[in-house]
């Protein structure tokens, strides 16, 4: 068991020799709810948010990821990584991410965000949506006690909630626990308050 709530933050990434776009392998340090938050409303996540979904709709998707890998952050939500693979993990954080997309526009999104952030069986770290504006990015604490039960079950467990609460489908695929979040910029991304109160302790 562990009350550990970092995790792993990786930088940018960056073409390797042969011009390939590829993610940073390499944390290069360890955030909290309230990092992650922060650089969420940040004007460096807001410039490179902005451009990418200035090329939506000309870029290809190919370009779009090429884009999104050489200039966001992210974070591997369920702990600290020595490198971004599952043997790796050297920290159990009670962090889950569960990606939803198939929405139609950000005000869609927004509005699903703020629905998570407020149910009542499900305790809600980060609700936000992704860089592109169309999926929305929701950041589970897993009870204590639950914490080093299969990380498979629980996020599928996660999905099953979303799907029969609210009837949006998860990316079920994303069941790997050094998933990557990309962290873009949302002006309305909530935070839950006690991870505000703990950064001020």
């Amino acid at each position: 068991m562990t009350d550990n709530k970092h995790f792993s933050v990786f930088p940018q990434g960056y073409r390797n020799h042969e011009g390939v776009a590829v993610m940073a392998t390499r944390p290069f340090g360890a955030w909290s709810i309230k990092q992650v938050y922060d650089y969420i409303k940040s004007e460096q996540s807001k410039q490179a948010t902005d451009t990418l979904r200035s090329m939506l709709g000309s870029a290809t998707k190919s370009e779009c990821s090429d884009y999104k890998k050489l200039n966001f952050r992210f974070v591997t939500f369920r702990g600290i990584f020595s490198s971004r693979k599952a043997k790796a993990l050297t920290s159990l954080s009670p962090f889950i991410v569960i990606d939803i997309d198939g929405l139609t526009s950000t005000e869609e999104t927004h509005q699903l965000a703020l629905q998570l952030s407020e149910d009542q069986n499900i305790s809600t770290a980060l609700s936000f949506v992704s860089p592109g504006g169309l999926w929305v990015k929701w950041v589970v604490e897993i009870p204590e006690w639950l914490v080093d039960c299969d990380y498979k079950e629980q996020y599928l467990g996660l999905c099953r909630h979303l799907v029969l609460q609210y009837g949006y489908e998860p990316d079920w695929g994303c069941s790997d626990v050094c998933r990557a979040c990309f962290l873009g910029h949302d002006d309305q991304c909530y935070i839950n308050p006690k991870y505000c109160q703990n950064e001020k302790e």
